[in-house]
């Protein structure tokens, strides 16, 4: 990321393996310009956690759950537009 900017995003879940944060629009984050992460759980409890990258977070919550069939779109400043 360019210095000062930040990366927007949200995750998306197809399946729910851990019948804890449920399916479709899960989590927003950030990706500060140093990397640190930042989400909300868009749960019936919502949560806020930090991560010190993406890739850790992504690690967590993504990878370790393939059966999810998660993606995660980034928004897109210039367009308005989710990618």
């Amino acid at each position: 990321n360019e210095v000062g900017l930040m990366r927007i995003f949200r995750v998306v879940r197809t399946h729910d393996e851990s019948k804890v944060s449920g399916t479709g629009h899960v989590v927003d984050g950030v990706v500060f310009d140093d990397g640190i992460t930042v989400i909300r759980w868009r749960t019936e409890r919502p949560s806020v956690a930090i991560y010190a990258s993406f890739e850790d977070f992504q690690k967590i919550h993504i990878d370790s759950h393939p059966m999810n069939e998660t993606i995660v779109d980034t928004f897109d400043v210039d367009t308005t537009q989710w990618r």
